[in-house]
């Protein structure tokens, strides 16, 4: 940007209305740099040196509201001022005009020097934001608190609402309603006096106007100014209050903020988030739970700070935090209920505020999963992270944010131990006793096996030489009415505890079964992988139930491929050998599952009829700058290929993960590199699309 000051350009957009707010501005001695089409005006504001952007939304509230939402991180990056113009009839929307990221707003009628006092207000806040002491952090932590400090006060009522952004100023670690009276207690008795006649001078007006007043703030005294808009109902009553607040020493705004917010994400830090917490758990409240969180750690950042050094690790940090703060902005129904901090390192949390359900939590850790599915760009580099996270549930009165933080600790360790983006529960129970939340899901497990609220979703595998998707394995999962979709693993203790193993193997084998015989197009010819366990080869019967189902669904016997896990087979090694061969015979492919994570490999190679081994995910992931993990892998593939055996490779995500398993004579792989796991309906689409981009690149 060229300036900062009064001669700084200002950059409009307007639908209906370009030419007047054109001249109205001029006349005001500023310059004007215009997009003529909404649909450049992220790309034109860009290229432009200005440092406020006004949107004229008058007579089109929402398609102003789309395009503040779209040009706002622009203005952000930039430390600038967002301004809407509004129709009159547009006030009642203020809420969603701040959620989109204005930060300031001029209503409908208003004169030439109106429009210029509003862009002298705006100059000011861009000067505050750009001032050479202003750190990075400061302007991102006014940016995650919506940019503008507000309150909002209805006819009638004996409290008034303040933004997250106020309450960091006062002290406050939790936004929403706060008693009026007591706040005006905080002041002197002149400034308090001076209050009150400046809002009842406003109200008798029926207009809007500032009042001014001071008071301590850290011990030090702040010069606060409220810009107080009036706002009238349908029949022109008084409707309420509300202002957006300035505290004109900028520098101890800087220092609250700054003891609050991370200095390098500007997200909240740990003592703010626990404040917050704290409060939630701690305070008057109808709702159970009152509070969730998600704390999630970020996999291979150590491994970019090494590779890359300390300024790239930190600008991805950031990246990192600007995804988080974009995937909450998207959770509209919880608003300033919800927190998002920095705890230390790579790790965070994402806090929801009551009434929230933990359904709606685990679907939101879905979407966040899926947000790290996608890679960071930083420094011109594209670099793939991945995370883990853990859901806690915090009880009114009950707990703390510690014993919140605990529990989400111990489902995020559990969550480490899994597959990327995967995410665990920790639910607490009456004195959290383990053995009464399993008897719960063990009844919850039984009734899904009759309302089949088992999924079955497909994950890929993919040729090496030839980059064809050759076959997919299929996975279940649970939707759990409230905990909403559980992994396997969660799946397979519970129905191991309540002996439910047999009916659960035959449930799941019959519906991937039944689904695959359907396919056609692409799907035609696609080999399906089915999990069994060491359980399922316990019983006598086994054989027959798999050739059953086969027979029932018509799905083709020579397209079957049953993957044993490793764990838990060397307590019957002869019998699983004799049950897998029988399947074998029939014409069944058997791979072995997770290999390498237990101390019998050799004895699997030597004892099983095998014809697929897949390498697991953690041997996978230590290839790259493991020397020892690489002998490993090769040590594995040579003996192997030396016993006739095909190898996939397990949860390849990076493309130097495969360079490298490709040099050490992997044949197949599948993993977040090729795809996700996706429902039967996607699964089509997606390999035409695959084989059409494989076609136009060879």
């Amino acid at each position: 940007m060229t300036g900062t000051g009064q001669q700084a350009p200002i950059f409009i957009v307007s639908v209906r209305y370009r030419q007047e707010v054109t001249a109205a501005i001029e006349a005001t001695g500023r310059t004007v740099t215009a997009a003529r089409r909404s649909d450049e005006a992220v790309r034109r504001f860009g290229q432009s040196a200005s440092g406020i952007a006004v949107i004229d939304a008058r007579g089109a509230l929402d398609h102003g509201l789309k395009l503040a939402r779209q040009i706002a991180p622009a203005v952000e990056a930039r430390r600038g001022a967002l301004m809407l113009l509004l129709s009159r009839s547009d006030s009642e929307a203020l809420g969603a005009v701040y959620e989109c990221g204005a930060t300031h707003f001029l209503i409908s009628p208003f004169s030439a020097t109106e429009l210029g006092e509003a862009l002298r207000f705006a100059d000011r806040y861009v000067r505050r934001m750009q001032a050479t002491g202003a750190s990075a952090a400061v302007v991102s932590a006014q940016a995650a608190l919506t940019d503008t400090a507000r309150w909002h006060w209805s006819a009638g009522e004996p409290a008034a609402t303040i933004s997250r952004s106020l309450a960091a100023l006062l002290g406050r670690p939790v936004a929403g309603s706060v008693d009026v009276t007591a706040v005006l207690r905080r002041l002197d008795t002149p400034e308090r006096l001076k209050v009150r006649r400046g809002l009842r001078r406003l109200l008798v007006s029926g207009s809007g106007g500032d009042v001014e007043h001071r008071m301590m703030v850290d011990g030090s005294p702040h010069r606060i100014v409220h810009h107080v808009r009036v706002m009238h109902g349908p029949n022109g009553e008084l409707a309420g209050l509300t202002a957006t607040v300035e505290d004109l020493d900028a520098s101890m705004i800087e220092h609250r903020l700054a003891a609050h917010f991370d200095q390098l994400t500007g997200l909240a830090n740990q003592g703010y988030a626990r404040a917050w917490i704290d409060q939630l758990l701690g305070g008057r409240t109808a709702y159970d739970p009152a509070c969730i969180i998600v704390q999630l750690a970020i996999s291979r950042f150590d491994q970019v700070n090494a590779s890359y050094g300390r300024g790239v690790a930190d600008a991805l940090m950031q990246a990192v935090g600007r995804r988080l703060r974009r995937l909450a902005g998207a959770e509209e129904a919880y608003g300033e209920r919800m927190l998002i901090a920095r705890l230390a390192g790579a790790e965070f949390i994402v806090a929801f505020a009551g009434p929230v359900m933990l359904k709606d939590v685990v679907q939101f850790s879905e979407r966040l999963g899926e947000a790290f599915e996608r890679p960071f760009v930083v420094s011109g580099r594209a670099v793939h992270l991945a995370c883990r996270m853990g859901i806690a549930v915090g009880e009114t009165g009950l707990d703390s944010s510690e014993v919140l933080f605990r529990r989400a600790s111990a489902a995020l360790a559990e969550a480490k131990a899994h597959e990327p983006n995967s995410y665990r529960v920790f639910l607490p129970g009456d004195g959290d006793d383990a053995r009464e939340r399993m008897a719960d899901l063990q009844t919850d497990l039984r009734r899904a096996l009759e309302s089949d609220e088992l999924d079955i979703v497909y994950q890929p595998q993919v040729e090496v030489v030839t980059q064809a998707i050759c076959g997919v394995e299929a996975l279940v999962r649970w939707r759990h009415p409230v905990m909403g979709m559980l992994p396997a693993e969660t799946l397979l203790d519970v129905a191991a505890s309540a002996e439910l193993t047999a009916r659960l193997s035959e449930h799941i084998i019959h519906k991937a079964l039944s689904e695959a015989a359907a396919w056609d197009g692409p799907l035609h010819d696609m080999r399906l992988s089915v999990n069994v366990t060491a359980d399922d080869l316990k019983f006598d019967d086994f054989d027959k139930t798999v050739m059953e189902v086969q027979r029932a669904t018509g799905f083709p016997v020579d397209r079957l491929t049953l993957e044993v896990t490793e764990g838990g087979l060397m307590e019957n090694l002869d019998r699983a050998a004799g049950m897998l061969s029988a399947l074998r015979d029939l014409g069944i492919k058997i791979a072995i599952d997770d290999f390498g994570t237990g101390y019998s490999s050799l004895a699997y190679l030597k004892s099983l009829p095998l014809d697929y081994l897949k390498i697991d995910r953690k041997l996978v992931t230590d290839v790259v700058g493991s020397p020892r993990g690489r002998v490993v892998v090769r040590g594995i593939v040579d003996m192997a290929r030396s016993l006739g055996m095909d190898v996939v490779a397990e949860g390849v995500e990076t493309p130097e993960q495969l360079d490298i398993l490709v040099r050490e004579g992997c044949g197949q792989y599948q993993g977040f590199l090729c795809a996700q796991p996706m429902t039967g309906a996607e699964l089509g689409p997606f390999v035409s699309a695959w084989e059409q981009a494989r076609a136009a690149a060879a």
